[in-house]
């Protein structure tokens, strides 16, 4: 069996890397597996950030009974000429995926962030012309017949729900080395707020503009070394956005050892994706912004007590790779589907 994973080449983003993890851990475990540029990004350089993964390349995919061919959600019709091979979706950021891009618009947003797009009658108009897209690409037949993969728990449930097909859990890995548990204090943090502004902008503006005395750092602009400095001399990390999948910050943050503080949204609301202590997920409704200042201030009134509380996600983020490789085993090796990942491997 020869496993082909569409990958959009030369992005480094969270997604194509963990297409790359899927192929190097199958590499690593014995078995055949490739990546495959989507069609169009053939031209551009590989992302050089992801060279140290065993994820060769091949030209085509080759569409033979024994096969599988995963894409990401957002190239489900990629499998439509797909005949022999298994045909499976990874739903990496299930709240971004075409099939459910305007749903998220109409029930995720909070009015804060509400723009014309997500209201009536443009979001009624965007409805209309998506099913309408649907029925002519020949999509949802696509997804019937595919099978599913999800990274998140609340993708499996999400596409459970909506297509009425249990899939099966697999999930990525942090590529970072955690600091030593002995090392996670709060000496020589900062009491200032780090957070990602693609996530959580509006939000934050608004943080910032009811709390001028609270310190925030805006996470761009920066390499990967700077990030992780800024998270290590951190003592916050604050994310309220959607979490559209189990989001890799939040578990980067950790690592460095920042008390992660969460809106209870998209995967960030259960505790199978997100095992956050109760405390340290923040309310988003009625008022998301004012929840999340009685949070910080929390923190930073006992650094020490949160640092503590969050040991345990800590030590699930630096066990990522191990669970993830179970995964792929489970999955692709024994064809073990439909586990949801709730219970361990």
């Amino acid at each position: 069996m020869t496993t082909y994973v569409y990958y959009p080449r030369g992005l480094a983003t969270g997604g194509p890397e963990a297409l790359h993890q899927l192929v190097d851990s199958l590499r690593r475990q014995g078995q055949d597996a490739y990546l495959v540029p989507i069609p169009g990004t053939e031209g551009t350089p590989r992302a050089e950030r992801y060279a140290h993964y065993d994820a060769p390349e091949a030209p085509a995919i080759v569409d033979a009974a024994g096969n599988a061919v995963v894409v990401p959600e957002t190239q489900a019709l990629l499998l439509k000429d797909v005949r022999h091979a298994e045909p499976l979706v990874w739903w990496l950021s299930i709240d971004y995926a075409p099939r459910f891009v305007i749903e998220r618009a109409h029930r995720s947003t909070l009015p804060l962030e509400r723009t014309r797009m997500s209201r009536p009658p443009l979001l009624w108009a965007r409805y209309l012309n998506r099913a309408i897209k649907r029925v002519r690409t020949g999509e949802d037949a696509v997804l019937r017949r595919a099978g599913h993969l999800a990274q998140s728990h609340y993708a499996w449930n999400h596409v459970f729900a909506h297509l009425g097909i249990p899939g099966t859990i697999l999930s990525d890995y942090t590529p970072i080395d955690p600091l030593p548990e002995a090392s996670v204090t709060a000496e020589g943090r900062r009491p200032r707020v780090a957070y990602n502004p693609a996530k959580s902008a509006v939000l934050m503006a608004e943080f910032a503009r009811r709390r001028p005395d609270i310190e925030l750092l805006p996470l761009r602009g920066m390499t990967g070394e700077q990030v992780a400095e800024a998270l290590r001399t951190s003592l916050i990390y604050l994310d309220l956005g959607t979490h559209p999948g189990k989001d890799r910050m939040p578990r980067e943050a950790a690592a460095m050892g920042a008390v992660v503080l969460v809106a209870r949204r998209g995967a960030a609301a259960n505790d199978v994706d997100v095992p956050l202590p109760w405390r340290h997920k923040i309310d988003v409704l009625p008022d998301v912004v004012d929840a999340a200042l009685r949070a910080v201030d929390a923190v930073i009134a006992d650094p020490d007590a949160a640092l503590a509380d969050q040991r345990a996600y800590r030590a699930r983020i630096a066990a990522e790779r191990d669970v993830f490789d179970r995964e792929v085993a489970a999955a692709f090796i024994r064809g073990e589907r439909g586990r949801d990942g709730a219970a361990p491997l």
